[in-house]
């Protein structure tokens, strides 16, 4: 079995305690019911993040396994897909710095999408590749 995915699995994982941890701090936010807070930019961005964070997450957990799975026939392929997928992590965690206020976090959103959708396309000739000779 090919281990460059365990990486994914184990940082996605711990990303996606966080981004539920971050759901709950938002939940217990809006019991307040201040409505500054509910109108708030900062609220929206922690919301996005909160959502895009769970999806990266899970998206990491799942190409994780099946680089795991059926990597061994691409290795490089492989490891670049790992890595380009785990950078993908940095376009919720930019959010998540520039809804606490750090705004120059931001810059790294957008980078961090592309490396996400870098990372699912270099995915397809591994699936391709993986899934074709498997039996």
């Amino acid at each position: 079995m090919n281990t460059t995915g365990k990486k994914n699995m184990i940082v996605a994982t711990l990303y996606f305690v966080l981004t539920l941890g971050l759901g709950m701090a938002l939940m217990r936010m809006l019991q307040t019911a201040d409505p500054a807070w509910l109108e708030s930019p900062a609220r929206k961005m922690l919301a996005g993040a909160h959502l895009h964070g769970s999806l990266e997450a899970l998206l990491n957990l799942l190409f994780g396994y099946l680089i795991c799975r059926f990597g061994t026939k691409t290795p490089m392929l492989s490891t670049v897909a790992s890595w380009l997928l785990l950078l993908g992590m940095l376009h919720s965690a930019g959010a998540y710095l520039g809804g606490l206020g750090l705004t120059a976090a931001k810059v790294v959103a957008p980078f961090g999408a592309v490396s996400l959708i870098s990372g699912i396309l270099v995915m397809v000739p591994i699936l391709a590749k993986g899934v074709d000779t498997e039996n």
